[in-house]
């Protein structure tokens, strides 16, 4: 997934901050493989089609969790024997965190081609996630299981289970997976609107892959740091405890032991340290629910276009004009219903010029299902306005 030039490690690309490296905090490894080639891999939802017939047949059972009764309420202190004034010892909260934070290797299977032949390998990712409910479910970041072949998590005390992908939003990347599992410890919802810059935080997670239930602590550095995250913008939280590959997906907790953050990114420079950052959990509450109940996130505008980045030529030079073209339209689309055709470019969305995938993509992103808004595209030369009615992207 990337972060105006950072780059995730598990679909292998890159994100930048600056001229500095930020990397999604997953340990990879590659399995079985003849050679290592060049992946390029669409960043689109379609990976959330794993077991969504069961999960709406089960939907009315799947939990629902909020901040607001968790919040108003005190920590359950008393069961650790720990005395409560506000703020626990470092270690009184890992005590009361660890248990909730969970180990996760999951198994990509990767094709490529080289020299024309097509090769197959697996490759091997590592991250971390956050125990939501007593049942099995369990938060982490999309970009650790999204797509996978097999998940496996293992929990505090080294037992393991096999989970199933329940849902995954790349656009707030995060990821709902299950295990059949009873009497869990799930972590406390703590209110991240409430933090404050210098406050003490812990960091739980997976680091490599190897170093299950590794706790490192740090401050509050900022709140609401806005990062690009596939032409659309993330306010993340921002903390200088150590962060590692294998760390996403993990918690970042409070000094009274509530998870205020799940952990994705860090900046990976030589020039750069103590630069992490994590998802606020207010921010994303509602699209975890969206994920625990249906499989995906409700409400998404949905155009139905497959597009490309094209330059426009005049027939002898290209003009250095950049928009994008229809490829293929989806059968019963808000695009198929508006009249858009493959063959037709995209060159504003209500006045906003798209000039890439990603600011299509962007444009889109800030509407909701059921809003319209008019597209001016390019069709045989012609310039022409379509009016748009966007449905709701649900997975297939």
């Amino acid at each position: 997934m990337e972060f105006n030039g950072y780059e995730y490690e598990p679909k292998q690309k890159r994100r930048g901050f600056g001229g500095a490296v930020l990397i999604a905090c997953t340990a990879m490894a590659v399995v079985i493989g003849l050679f290592a080639g060049v992946l390029l891999m669409n960043g689109s939802l379609q990976n959330t089609k794993t077991a969504k017939a069961e999960i709406r047949e089960t939907a009315s059972a799947a939990p629902v969790i909020g901040t607001t009764e968790q919040v108003t309420t005190e920590p359950a202190a008393a069961s650790a024997g720990f005395a409560y004034d506000g703020q626990y010892t470092r270690a009184q909260v890992v005590e009361l965190a660890a248990p909730s934070v969970v180990g996760i290797d999951a198994t990509f299977e990767v094709t490529s081609s080289y020299w024309g032949r097509a090769q197959t390998y697996e490759q091997q990712g590592s991250g971390s996630g956050v125990i939501l409910t007593a049942d099995g479910y369990i938060a982490t970041c999309a970009h650790v299981v999204d797509g996978a072949k097999s998940i496996t998590v293992t929990l505090s005390d080294d037992a393991s289970y096999p989970a199933t992908l329940i849902g995954a939003d790349s656009r707030n990347d995060l990821a709902i997976i299950k295990i059949e599992a009873k009497d869990l410890v799930p972590a406390k919802l703590g209110d991240s609107d409430m933090l404050t810059v210098g406050e003490d935080v812990i960091a739980i997670g997976n680091p490599l892959g190897e170093l299950r239930g590794t706790a490192t602590g740090g401050i509050i550095s900022a709140v609401k740091r806005s990062i690009t995250v596939d032409g659309a913008e993330m306010e993340l939280i921002q903390t200088d405890a150590a962060i590692s590959p294998g760390n996403s997906g993990g918690g970042l907790f409070n000094a009274s032991g509530r998870l205020i953050g799940i952990v994705n990114a860090k900046v990976s420079d030589t020039s750069a340290e103590g630069l992490g950052f994590a998802i606020p959990v207010n921010s994303v509450i509602n699209e975890i629910n969206d994920l625990l109940q249906y499989g995906y996130v409700t409400g998404r505008a949905y155009l139905g276009v497959y597009t490309q980045n094209v330059t426009l030529s005049n027939g002898y030079y290209y003009s250095g004009t950049r928009c994008v073209q229809i490829a293929d339209v989806v059968s019963g689309s808000a695009a198929a219903k508006a009249g858009l055709t493959a063959g037709d470019l995209i060159l504003e969305v209500d006045g906003r010029t798209i000039s890439s995938n990603d600011d299509l993509t962007d444009a889109i992103a800030s509407y909701n299902a059921g809003d319209s808004a008019v597209l001016t595209i390019r069709r045989d030369g012609s310039r022409m306005t379509v009016t748009v009615t966007f449905g709701e992207y649900k997975p297939q």
